[in-house]
């Protein structure tokens, strides 16, 4: 039977894998049976999703698990747990380390909602921008290693895609829909790309809202070291007023580095009034 955690502990993956892209997580359900009730998210050098579940703990078997967070846990005051057992609308939470854990006191499963997991891990991701950077910062210099180029792995690129954009322009940019297109002179192929919503109230992104109709920002994830001049076309063609006249190939620098006339095609492109942009 599963533990009255598991749909928390569930909604609390779906949102890790949505901000923090490709990387794994191991969650620890515990519990000391009327005492207190958490989840544990570690993710260093974590393989794969995986969830062990402890719901027999003792207070001192508790205490140790985590100790092994932040030290300070050995002396943890039983009398305040107690204490958020009368009160299981109030919870603990933080960040330590490579360890997010949510607490609360009592055993109360009417506390561990899919909405409640939200209103808990959302405010602490954004809150910690600085930890997330560094997850991100992984992300992108273990791309190629865990992304080969290629159409077979473009949904796994195109994620990462979204998710560093995301950290990239929180706040300004929405988060990133996939939306697919067919080129019918191209065989029928099926392009997809990530539309950002643009949502910014000041500055760059405000002023090419004013400026060029950008209401929405285009990105193209190319998983490919080899950009052609059709892949520039296909994305010209596809701006239109209603998302604004600005699209964004994402593909390896490697790709132009070796191709001046790419490299000079680019600048057009660049130039040219309905701004077919590219980042490397």
């Amino acid at each position: 039977m599963a533990h009255f955690i598991s749909a928390y502990a569930d909604r609390v993956t779906e949102i890790l894998h949505e901000w923090a892209g490709p990387l794994f997580f191991k969650q620890e359900i515990v519990e000391v049976p009327g005492l207190v009730a958490g989840l544990l998210v570690t993710y260093d050098a974590i393989k794969d999703d995986t969830r062990e579940t402890h719901d027999g703990l003792t207070w001192e078997a508790f205490l140790e698990r985590m100790s092994v967070v932040k030290p300070d846990w050995r002396h943890f005051d039983r009398k305040v747990m107690e204490r958020l057992g009368r009160e299981p609308q109030k919870g603990i939470g933080g960040w330590e380390g490579r360890t997010i854990y949510f607490l609360k006191g009592g055993s109360h499963p009417e506390q561990w909602t899919e909405a409640g997991a939200e209103q808990a891990l959302i405010p602490l991701l954004m809150g910690s921008t600085v930890l997330w950077g560094s997850l991100i910062r992984r992300t992108v210099e273990r791309l190629r290693e865990d992304v080969p180029t290629g159409r077979k792995h473009f949904r796994e690129y195109e994620r990462k895609v979204r998710v560093i954009w995301r950290f990239l322009f929180l706040g300004e940019l929405g988060e990133g829909q996939a939306q697919s297109r067919t080129e019918p002179e191209n065989e029928g192929v099926e392009i997809r790309d990530l539309v950002f919503a643009n949502r910014a109230d000041a500055g760059f992104w405000k002023d090419l809202k004013d400026k060029y109709s950008v209401s929405e920002v285009v990105v193209d994830a190319k998983n490919t070291d080899d950009l052609t001049h059709d892949d520039l076309r296909q994305l010209y063609c596809y701006l239109k007023p209603s998302l604004g006249f600005l699209g964004l190939h994402r593909f390896s620098f490697q790709a132009i580095a070796e191709n001046p006339s790419l490299q000079s095609n680019i600048i057009s492109e660049l130039l040219s009034t309905a701004g077919c942009a590219n980042t490397l």
